[in-house]
């Protein structure tokens, strides 16, 4: 092969991993966001709609179970449908959702939820594969600026979505970032498809590998592996943190004499420490740092930060950022777990629809029991007490999910 055509193979690849990071951030705007502006919005969607605490922990529930639903499924659409067509319908589908579930009152914003979160639940699962089949080389690079890029989004947008409401309305401030979905779905068709049949990227040959064993069975037993149980549970009380404190945080400031203004910024300060988690992990594990230590140093931040909230509320913006910087590099580094502690895209696949699905059952009862909690008791103290012991008990789930072997060997 000529110089000429090395340097003309190299511009490929690097133009075709260009537009697949871009295509990543473009996704990922929409992958948190839609959810966690709910409760940036609760006071106003209180007065608007009527949607007491009860409700609005109904609707923080409402995603994780459907979360799950598409984690269960995911396997099967991938084998059925191939990776990437799965991907750009399914961005169309939660495209829709967001712009229209804001302007038919109550029944449309449940509805679209609902719409919007089985999506989201099909993308969780679908991303693992797809950055270890098409960035197999940069796998924790990759991991990592999607998970910074739904992070840092989710938390200027819960942020931004209050002002915004103000200078306009409510239902704009939800719906108008539906824009970054429809732009990721445009730059697949106009750009990356392009790149991809130059260079045969996506040919009949990788579209065989993903659909090995119908999507399901692989040369090891997912659903009975003890350390994938151990990974699901350390998710799942993860993301019960994560869903609690998007839907409640807002009303937990509020309720401490905060403006709605600045009790956004708790929420605004909970999505920005995960930039800071997850360039230190980052860093850390491409030096082979220990994986148990950082799952621990996780896990105590987030049990820290629950506790601060109970004893020491005037530190609320301290506490907001020690549960964002846990929570976002336990979550990170569960993503990158899926490529990292398996062999094979069949063995990534399956186990990132394991433990999202375990991760996202558990996780639906957080804001469901919390809001049932504050509903009962009339304050935010039981509830705290409640996240709090939960957090301290996933401790114990650290130190297992840290286990540096693979799961699938």
């Amino acid at each position: 092969m000529s110089k000429n055509n090395t340097n003309d193979d190299f511009n490929k690849d690097k133009k075709f991993l260009s537009m697949i990071l871009v295509f990543l951030i473009l996704l990922s705007v929409n992958m948190r966001s839609p959810i966690v502006m709910l409760g940036s919005l609760a006071d106003i969607l209180n007065q608007s709609l009527g949607l007491s605490p009860l409700y609005l922990g109904y609707l923080g529930a409402l995603p994780l179970p459907l979360f799950a639903l598409g984690a269960l499924i995911t396997p099967r659409l991938i084998a059925n449908f191939g990776l990437m067509r799965l991907i750009v319908v399914v961005t169309t589908i939660l495209t829709v959702a967001i712009l229209l579930r804001v302007w038919v009152g109550m029944i449309g914003v449940f509805i679209g939820t609902f719409v919007l979160s089985l999506m989201i639940g099909i993308l969780n699962v679908a991303i693992a594969p797809f950055i270890k089949q098409y960035l197999p080389n940069h796998i924790t690079v990759a991991t990592g600026i999607f998970s910074l890029s739904m992070s840092v989004s989710a938390g200027f947008l819960a942020w931004l979505v209050v002002p915004l409401s103000k200078m306009l309305n409510w239902q704009f401030s939800l719906s108008v970032w539906a824009i970054f979905a429809a732009l990721a779905v445009l730059i697949f068709i106009i750009r990356i498809q392009k790149i991809s049949q130059v260079n045969g990227v996506f040919n009949q040959k990788t579209n065989q590998n993903l659909t090995i064993n119908n999507g399901f069975q692989t040369h090891f037993l997912v659903w009975k592996n003890k350390m994938a149980w151990c990974l699901g549970v350390f998710f799942g009380l993860q993301s019960l943190l994560f869903y609690s404190v998007a839907s409640f945080l807002s009303l937990v400031g509020v309720s401490y004499g905060l403006s709605n203004e600045q009790a956004s910024v708790a929420v605004l300060v909970f999505q920005f420490a995960a930039p800071v988690a997850i360039f230190m992990m980052t860093a850390l594990i491409k030096r082979n740092f220990s994986i148990k230590i950082i799952a621990l140093t996780s896990a105590i931040c987030n049990a820290i930060g629950a506790f601060g909230l109970i004893v020491l509320p005037d530190f609320l913006y301290l506490w907001s950022a020690m549960m964002g910087f846990g929570g976002s590099a336990i979550f990170t580094l569960v993503l990158m777990l899926f490529s990292l502690k398996t062999s094979s895209l069949q063995a990534a696949r399956d186990l990132s629809g394991m433990v999202q699905v375990v991760g996202y059952v558990i996780a639906f009862f957080g804001p469901l029991i919390l809001g049932q909690l504050f509903h009962k008791t009339g304050d935010w103290q039981l509830p705290l007490w409640t996240l709090f012991g939960l957090m301290a008990f996933n401790i114990g789930f650290a130190n297992w999910a840290g286990n540096e072997n693979k799961i699938d060997v």
